[in-house]
Protein backbone atom coordinates (compact mmCIF):
# COMPACT_ATOMS: atom_id res chain seq x y z
CA UNK A 1 0.00 0.00 0.00
CA UNK A 2 1.22 3.80 -0.75
CA UNK A 3 1.34 6.26 1.78
CA UNK A 4 1.10 9.92 1.88
CA UNK A 5 5.04 11.12 3.51
CA UNK A 6 2.85 13.98 5.06
CA UNK A 7 -0.09 11.83 6.58
CA UNK A 8 2.83 9.34 7.94
CA UNK A 9 4.65 12.16 9.50
CA UNK A 10 1.12 13.39 11.29
CA UNK A 11 1.07 9.87 12.85
CA UNK A 12 4.71 10.00 13.74
CA UNK A 13 4.39 13.68 15.63
CA UNK A 14 6.13 13.49 18.59
CA UNK A 15 8.47 10.37 18.48
CA UNK A 16 11.75 10.17 19.25
CA UNK A 17 14.62 9.31 16.91
CA UNK A 18 16.60 7.26 16.48
CA UNK A 19 13.49 4.73 16.62
CA UNK A 20 12.57 1.19 15.47
CA UNK A 21 9.54 0.12 13.71
CA UNK A 22 8.01 -0.87 16.68
CA UNK A 23 8.46 2.11 19.08
CA UNK A 24 6.96 4.11 15.85
CA UNK A 25 4.08 1.65 15.89
CA UNK A 26 3.14 2.98 18.82
CA UNK A 27 3.72 6.57 18.51
CA UNK A 28 1.55 5.96 15.50
CA UNK A 29 -1.25 3.95 17.41
CA UNK A 30 -2.10 6.81 19.94
CA UNK A 31 -1.64 9.14 17.29
CA UNK A 32 -4.82 7.12 15.13
CA UNK A 33 -2.78 5.52 12.40
CA UNK A 34 -4.92 2.79 10.52
CA UNK A 35 -4.24 -0.76 11.34
CA UNK A 36 -2.80 -1.45 8.16
CA UNK A 37 0.29 0.97 8.34
CA UNK A 38 0.67 -0.10 12.03
CA UNK A 39 1.21 -3.87 10.97
CA UNK A 40 3.70 -2.04 8.25
CA UNK A 41 5.74 -0.30 10.98
CA UNK A 42 5.75 -3.64 13.09
CA UNK A 43 7.10 -5.46 10.48
CA UNK A 44 10.67 -2.68 10.41
CA UNK A 45 10.91 -4.13 14.28
CA UNK A 46 14.78 -4.56 13.44
CA UNK A 47 15.47 -1.35 11.59
CA UNK A 48 16.59 1.90 13.62
CA UNK A 49 15.09 5.23 11.68
CA UNK A 50 16.66 8.22 12.28
CA UNK A 51 13.73 10.38 11.08
CA UNK A 52 10.40 10.43 9.72
CA UNK A 53 11.48 10.73 6.07
CA UNK A 54 13.77 7.52 6.54
CA UNK A 55 10.07 5.76 7.22
CA UNK A 56 8.05 7.71 4.47
CA UNK A 57 11.09 6.15 1.96
CA UNK A 58 11.04 2.73 3.79
CA UNK A 59 6.98 2.45 3.72
CA UNK A 60 6.53 4.07 0.03
CA UNK A 61 8.75 1.63 -1.75
CA UNK A 62 7.40 -1.43 0.58
CA UNK A 63 10.76 -2.37 1.72
CA UNK A 64 11.40 -4.57 5.22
Amino acid sequence: MAYDPAKIEDYLEGASFPATGGELAGVAAGNGAPEDLLTQLRSFEGQHFEDPTGVAKALTQGSS
